[in-house]
C-alpha cells in the first residue's frame, strides 16, 4: 500500500506544510472545498474503521492465546431525539 506522500510513480512527493495546505485551500473554489471535505471525511471514516478492526483482531488474538473467547459488542445506536434536560 502506498503511503500518503507517495506518488503513483513510486517517488515521494515533498512533505507539505500546514501553510502550503492552507494556501491551496484559500485559493480553492467552494465546490473544490466541498469535495475536499467530503473526501477527507470519508478517508477519516475508513481509517477509523480500520483501526477498530485491527484493535478487535488484537483483542481476539490475545484472548485466544490465553484460552479465552471474547465477544465484542458495538454500543447501541442512539435513535430519535435526545432526552430533554430540565
Amino acid at each position: 500500500m502506498m503511503e500518503h506522500d507517495e506518488t503513483i510513480t513510486g517517488q515521494r512527493a515533498p512533505r507539505r506544510t500546514p501553510d502550503d495546505i492552507e494556501r491551496d485551500l484559500t485559493q480553492a473554489s467552494d465546490e473544490e472545498l466541498r469535495l475536499v471535505i467530503k473526501v477527507a471525511s470519508n478517508q477519516l471514516t475508513l481509517r477509523d474503521a480500520e483501526r477498530k478492526r485491527e484493535a478487535m483482531a488484537k483483542i481476539r488474538m490475545l484472548a485466544k492465546e490465553h484460552g479465552l473467547n471474547v465477544a465484542i459488542d458495538r454500543p447501541p445506536r442512539k435513535r430519535g431525539r435526545p432526552a430533554k434536560k430540565e
